[in-house]
Protein backbone atom coordinates (compact mmCIF):
# COMPACT_ATOMS: atom_id res chain seq x y z
CA UNK A 1 0.00 0.00 0.00
CA UNK A 2 2.86 2.33 0.79
CA UNK A 3 4.16 1.82 -2.74
CA UNK A 4 0.85 3.00 -4.22
CA UNK A 5 0.89 6.20 -2.17
CA UNK A 6 4.45 6.94 -3.31
CA UNK A 7 3.46 6.29 -6.93
CA UNK A 8 0.58 8.80 -6.60
CA UNK A 9 2.94 11.44 -5.23
CA UNK A 10 5.46 10.90 -8.01
CA UNK A 11 2.70 11.11 -10.63
CA UNK A 12 1.60 14.41 -9.12
CA UNK A 13 5.15 15.72 -9.09
CA UNK A 14 5.78 14.75 -12.72
CA UNK A 15 2.51 16.23 -14.00
CA UNK A 16 3.03 19.48 -12.07
CA UNK A 17 6.56 19.95 -13.41
CA UNK A 18 5.46 19.27 -17.00
CA UNK A 19 2.49 21.65 -16.73
CA UNK A 20 4.60 24.38 -15.14
CA UNK A 21 7.26 23.92 -17.83
CA UNK A 22 4.61 24.36 -20.53
CA UNK A 23 3.14 27.35 -18.68
CA UNK A 24 6.60 28.89 -18.32
CA UNK A 25 7.23 28.52 -22.04
CA UNK A 26 3.93 30.22 -22.90
CA UNK A 27 4.48 32.91 -20.26
CA UNK A 28 7.90 33.77 -21.67
CA UNK A 29 6.82 33.66 -25.30
CA UNK A 30 3.32 35.19 -25.29
CA UNK A 31 2.75 36.41 -21.72
CA UNK A 32 -0.55 34.55 -21.89
CA UNK A 33 -1.18 31.00 -20.65
CA UNK A 34 -4.28 28.96 -21.42
CA UNK A 35 -6.22 27.14 -18.70
CA UNK A 36 -5.32 23.70 -20.12
CA UNK A 37 -2.21 23.01 -17.95
CA UNK A 38 -4.04 24.10 -14.79
CA UNK A 39 -7.04 21.90 -15.60
CA UNK A 40 -4.70 18.94 -16.15
CA UNK A 41 -2.94 19.69 -12.86
CA UNK A 42 -6.22 19.99 -10.96
CA UNK A 43 -7.81 16.81 -12.40
CA UNK A 44 -4.63 14.75 -11.93
CA UNK A 45 -4.21 16.10 -8.41
CA UNK A 46 -7.80 15.31 -7.47
CA UNK A 47 -7.66 11.71 -8.75
CA UNK A 48 -4.25 10.87 -7.31
CA UNK A 49 -5.11 12.54 -3.99
CA UNK A 50 -8.24 10.39 -3.63
CA UNK A 51 -6.23 7.24 -4.38
CA UNK A 52 -3.52 8.38 -1.96
CA UNK A 53 -5.99 8.84 0.90
CA UNK A 54 -7.66 5.47 0.21
CA UNK A 55 -4.35 3.63 0.54
CA UNK A 56 -2.76 5.87 3.17
CA UNK A 57 -1.86 4.34 6.51
CA UNK A 58 -2.59 7.68 8.23
CA UNK A 59 -5.85 8.71 6.59
CA UNK A 60 -6.78 11.20 9.28
CA UNK A 61 -3.56 13.22 9.46
CA UNK A 62 -2.86 12.99 5.72
CA UNK A 63 -6.41 14.02 4.88
CA UNK A 64 -6.11 17.01 7.21
CA UNK A 65 -2.83 18.10 5.62
CA UNK A 66 -4.32 17.80 2.15
CA UNK A 67 -7.43 19.76 3.15
CA UNK A 68 -5.41 22.56 4.75
CA UNK A 69 -3.08 22.71 1.76
CA UNK A 70 -6.04 23.02 -0.62
CA UNK A 71 -7.70 25.74 1.46
CA UNK A 72 -4.47 27.76 1.76
CA UNK A 73 -3.71 27.46 -1.97
CA UNK A 74 -7.18 28.60 -3.00
CA UNK A 75 -7.04 31.47 -0.49
CA UNK A 76 -3.62 32.64 -1.75
CA UNK A 77 -4.73 32.47 -5.38
CA UNK A 78 -7.99 34.35 -4.82
CA UNK A 79 -6.50 37.06 -2.60
CA UNK A 80 -3.58 37.78 -4.91
CA UNK A 81 -5.76 37.76 -8.01
CA UNK A 82 -8.53 40.00 -6.70
CA UNK A 83 -6.07 42.44 -5.17
CA UNK A 84 -4.36 42.60 -8.56
CA UNK A 85 -0.97 41.52 -7.23
CA UNK A 86 -0.88 38.48 -9.47
CA UNK A 87 -2.12 37.66 -12.96
CA UNK A 88 -4.89 35.16 -13.64
CA UNK A 89 -2.57 32.40 -14.86
CA UNK A 90 -0.38 32.65 -11.75
CA UNK A 91 -3.39 32.50 -9.42
CA UNK A 92 -4.93 29.51 -11.24
CA UNK A 93 -1.58 27.71 -11.19
CA UNK A 94 -1.27 28.11 -7.42
CA UNK A 95 -4.85 26.90 -6.85
CA UNK A 96 -4.28 23.88 -9.10
CA UNK A 97 -0.96 23.26 -7.36
CA UNK A 98 -2.71 23.06 -3.99
CA UNK A 99 -4.38 19.82 -5.12
CA UNK A 100 -0.99 18.25 -5.72
CA UNK A 101 1.75 16.92 -3.43
CA UNK A 102 0.47 18.31 -0.16
CA UNK A 103 2.78 15.72 1.42
CA UNK A 104 6.46 15.64 0.44
CA UNK A 105 8.62 12.57 1.00
CA UNK A 106 11.24 14.12 -1.28
CA UNK A 107 12.83 16.83 0.86
CA UNK A 108 16.35 16.52 2.24
CA UNK A 109 16.70 15.46 5.86
CA UNK A 110 17.91 18.78 7.21
CA UNK A 111 14.67 20.51 6.13
CA UNK A 112 12.45 18.19 8.12
CA UNK A 113 11.24 19.73 11.35
CA UNK A 114 8.27 20.92 13.31
CA UNK A 115 7.91 24.31 11.60
CA UNK A 116 8.28 22.84 8.13
CA UNK A 117 5.73 20.10 8.85
CA UNK A 118 3.17 22.60 10.13
CA UNK A 119 3.27 24.94 7.12
CA UNK A 120 1.28 23.77 4.06
CA UNK A 121 3.52 22.82 1.14
CA UNK A 122 1.75 25.22 -1.23
CA UNK A 123 2.67 28.07 1.12
CA UNK A 124 6.31 26.96 1.08
CA UNK A 125 6.24 26.91 -2.73
CA UNK A 126 4.66 30.35 -2.80
CA UNK A 127 7.23 31.67 -0.30
CA UNK A 128 10.06 30.28 -2.44
CA UNK A 129 8.44 31.92 -5.49
CA UNK A 130 8.29 35.28 -3.73
CA UNK A 131 11.83 35.12 -2.34
CA UNK A 132 13.47 34.09 -5.62
CA UNK A 133 11.48 36.77 -7.44
CA UNK A 134 12.77 39.44 -5.06
CA UNK A 135 16.36 38.21 -5.31
CA UNK A 136 16.38 38.00 -9.10
CA UNK A 137 14.48 41.18 -10.01
CA UNK A 138 14.39 44.19 -7.62
CA UNK A 139 17.87 43.89 -6.12
CA UNK A 140 19.76 43.49 -9.45
CA UNK A 141 17.66 46.30 -10.97
CA UNK A 142 18.55 48.62 -8.10
CA UNK A 143 22.27 47.92 -8.46
CA UNK A 144 22.03 48.35 -12.24
CA UNK A 145 20.42 51.77 -11.85
CA UNK A 146 22.90 52.82 -9.17
CA UNK A 147 25.67 51.83 -11.58
CA UNK A 148 24.07 53.96 -14.31
CA UNK A 149 23.88 56.87 -11.85
CA UNK A 150 27.56 56.47 -10.98
CA UNK A 151 28.29 56.67 -14.69
CA UNK A 152 26.66 60.12 -14.63
CA UNK A 153 23.55 59.09 -16.54
CA UNK A 154 20.65 61.47 -15.83
CA UNK A 155 18.03 58.95 -14.77
CA UNK A 156 15.20 61.32 -13.91
CA UNK A 157 15.87 64.23 -16.22
CA UNK A 158 12.56 65.84 -17.26
CA UNK A 159 10.67 63.40 -15.01
CA UNK A 160 8.78 64.51 -11.93
CA UNK A 161 9.17 62.13 -8.97
CA UNK A 162 9.87 62.34 -5.25
CA UNK A 163 12.72 60.46 -3.57
CA UNK A 164 10.63 57.44 -2.50
CA UNK A 165 9.10 57.12 -5.97
CA UNK A 166 12.57 57.24 -7.55
CA UNK A 167 13.91 54.48 -5.31
CA UNK A 168 10.87 52.30 -5.99
CA UNK A 169 11.26 52.90 -9.70
CA UNK A 170 14.92 51.96 -9.57
CA UNK A 171 13.93 48.65 -7.93
CA UNK A 172 11.19 47.81 -10.43
CA UNK A 173 12.40 49.08 -13.80
CA UNK A 174 14.97 50.97 -15.81
CA UNK A 175 15.33 53.83 -18.27
CA UNK A 176 15.25 52.82 -21.92
CA UNK A 177 15.05 54.55 -25.28
CA UNK A 178 11.54 54.90 -26.66
CA UNK A 179 12.47 53.10 -29.87
CA UNK A 180 13.59 50.00 -27.96
CA UNK A 181 10.52 50.03 -25.71
CA UNK A 182 7.84 50.23 -28.39
CA UNK A 183 7.96 46.64 -29.65
CA UNK A 184 8.61 44.82 -26.36
CA UNK A 185 5.90 42.80 -24.62
CA UNK A 186 7.76 42.05 -21.39
CA UNK A 187 7.69 45.64 -20.13
CA UNK A 188 5.12 48.33 -19.40
CA UNK A 189 5.59 52.09 -19.46
CA UNK A 190 6.03 53.53 -15.97
CA UNK A 191 5.59 57.19 -16.85
CA UNK A 192 2.50 59.21 -17.75
CA UNK A 193 2.18 62.71 -19.11
CA UNK A 194 0.40 65.24 -16.91
CA UNK A 195 -1.40 67.54 -19.34
CA UNK A 196 -2.14 70.22 -16.74
CA UNK A 197 1.43 70.40 -15.40
CA UNK A 198 2.87 69.68 -18.84
CA UNK A 199 5.41 67.22 -17.48
CA UNK A 200 6.13 63.51 -17.31
CA UNK A 201 5.74 61.77 -13.96
CA UNK A 202 6.38 58.30 -12.58
CA UNK A 203 3.38 55.97 -12.53
CA UNK A 204 3.65 52.96 -10.22
CA UNK A 205 1.25 50.11 -10.89
CA UNK A 206 0.23 48.31 -7.72
CA UNK A 207 -1.92 45.87 -9.68
CA UNK A 208 -1.30 43.48 -12.54
CA UNK A 209 -3.10 44.80 -15.60
CA UNK A 210 -4.91 42.67 -18.15
CA UNK A 211 -3.31 42.50 -21.61
CA UNK A 212 -6.09 44.61 -23.17
CA UNK A 213 -5.68 47.31 -20.52
CA UNK A 214 -1.92 47.37 -21.04
CA UNK A 215 -2.31 47.83 -24.80
CA UNK A 216 -4.77 50.69 -24.32
CA UNK A 217 -2.50 52.38 -21.79
CA UNK A 218 0.54 51.88 -24.01
CA UNK A 219 -1.23 53.54 -26.96
CA UNK A 220 -2.13 56.55 -24.80
CA UNK A 221 1.45 56.95 -23.55
CA UNK A 222 2.89 56.65 -27.05
CA UNK A 223 0.58 59.42 -28.24
CA UNK A 224 2.15 61.81 -25.74
CA UNK A 225 5.63 60.43 -26.48
CA UNK A 226 5.19 61.58 -30.04
CA UNK A 227 3.72 64.95 -29.06
CA UNK A 228 6.49 65.76 -26.58
CA UNK A 229 9.27 64.19 -28.64
CA UNK A 230 10.24 61.98 -25.68
CA UNK A 231 13.51 60.12 -26.25
CA UNK A 232 13.73 57.93 -23.15
CA UNK A 233 11.15 56.57 -20.73
CA UNK A 234 11.07 54.50 -17.55
CA UNK A 235 9.63 51.02 -17.98
CA UNK A 236 8.66 48.34 -15.51
CA UNK A 237 9.93 44.82 -16.01
CA UNK A 238 7.17 42.19 -16.03
CA UNK A 239 8.64 39.02 -14.49
CA UNK A 240 7.35 35.67 -15.81
CA UNK A 241 5.41 34.51 -12.75
CA UNK A 242 4.98 30.89 -13.88
CA UNK A 243 8.74 30.50 -14.32
CA UNK A 244 9.34 31.55 -10.72
CA UNK A 245 6.50 29.34 -9.53
CA UNK A 246 8.26 26.40 -11.16
CA UNK A 247 11.50 27.38 -9.43
CA UNK A 248 9.69 27.66 -6.10
CA UNK A 249 8.03 24.28 -6.57
CA UNK A 250 11.26 22.45 -7.44
CA UNK A 251 13.03 24.09 -4.50
CA UNK A 252 10.20 22.95 -2.22
CA UNK A 253 10.51 19.37 -3.43
CA UNK A 254 14.19 19.09 -2.59
CA UNK A 255 14.75 21.72 0.09
CA UNK A 256 11.35 22.65 1.48
CA UNK A 257 10.96 26.29 2.52
CA UNK A 258 14.37 27.66 1.53
CA UNK A 259 14.39 30.15 4.40
CA UNK A 260 14.13 27.30 6.91
CA UNK A 261 16.61 25.24 4.90
CA UNK A 262 19.19 28.03 5.05
CA UNK A 263 18.53 28.52 8.75
CA UNK A 264 19.02 24.81 9.51
CA UNK A 265 22.10 24.64 7.31
CA UNK A 266 24.01 27.64 8.64
CA UNK A 267 22.60 28.44 12.11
Amino acid sequence: MAEITFIMLYIQMGVVILCLLFGSYMDLRKREVSDVPWIIMAVTGLITTIVYIIFSENKGSDGLKIGINLAVGIAIGLVLYYTGMMGGADAKAIMALSLNTAIYPFTLAFTNGLVYDILPSVFNTFFNWLLTLVLIYPIPLLFYNIYQKIRKQKLFENTNANFASKILMMMSGYLVSVEKAKNRTDIVYSEVYDVEEEEWEIKHFMQVQEIEEEEKYKAQVETFIQKTNRKKIWVKVLPPGIVFLLIGYVLNIFLGNILFALYDLFL
